[in-house]
């Protein structure tokens, strides 16, 4: 195997180091496009960056354009970000993880062209934001702690829009929405991590919670 192809596996096995240092990130809070999909991402976009310029290296090099091809990632990661951003209810989630998937496509198409500084400093700061976030926003609710919501129900359409509507009126602020589905027994347990204010009266809100009548039980932490 020459040098050159040499190159260019050493820089795919990094497209996917750097993704999926992200994706870890993600799976760690359980979000739907984790570990492989970043991985996937960032090799697909480091590969169409080499063959963007194998293709400026082997054809004449006033008829192409090696970031003609590589633009096209930059439009096209956005369906796949979109994917990965739901509604429920008043709340939208998986806007993080959508610009996460969209990093690590920049990343992918960096170390595709060599420039490694970027790739590394961009993974860098990544992974530095997402794992401070969380420190950053108690800094900056400080009249508000975290409580997380482990709630026990029966499935039905549009339930959660209506549990979220309830928890927002009462003056918390839904950060993560966790939904785990039982097909079999068509049951749910929803877990939600919410701002609570130090004012609110978190027993009225379970109380409150409990009286849609497919609410099984209420867990607060």
């Amino acid at each position: 195997m020459e040098h050159l192809d040499w190159v260019v596996i050493g820089k795919l096995g990094m497209a996917a180091v750097l993704g999926g240092l992200i994706g870890f990130e993600r799976e760690l809070h359980s979000q739907p496009a984790g570990l492989r999909t970043h991985m996937l991402v960032a090799i697909g976009s480091c590969l169409i960056m080499l063959v963007s310029l194998y293709m400026w290296e082997h054809v004449d090099r006033q008829k192409a354009d090696p970031g003609r091809i590589a633009a096209q990632v930059v439009a096209g990661i956005g369906f796949l970000g979109a994917g990965a951003i739901m509604r429920f209810g008043m709340s939208v989630r998986g806007l993080t993880t959508a610009a996460c998937l969209w990093t690590a496509a920049g990343i992918g198409l960096a170390v595709g062209a060599g420039f490694w500084v970027g790739a590394l400093g961009a993974t860098l700061f990544t992974l530095l934001t997402a794992f401070a976030i969380d420190r950053i926003e108690k800094a900056f609710f400080i009249g508000k702690a975290y409580r997380r919501f482990v709630i026990h129900l029966k499935d039905a359409p549009g339930l959660v829009g209506r549990i979220e509507a309830v928890m927002e009126q009462a003056g918390l602020g839904i950060k993560e929405v966790d939904i785990q589905r039982d097909l079999v027994e068509h049951k749910l347990q929803i877990t939600l991590t919410a701002t609570c204010p130090r004012t609110a009266d978190v027993e009225a809100l379970s109380h409150s919670l409990g009286r849609f009548s497919e609410v099984e039980k209420v867990e607060i932490g």
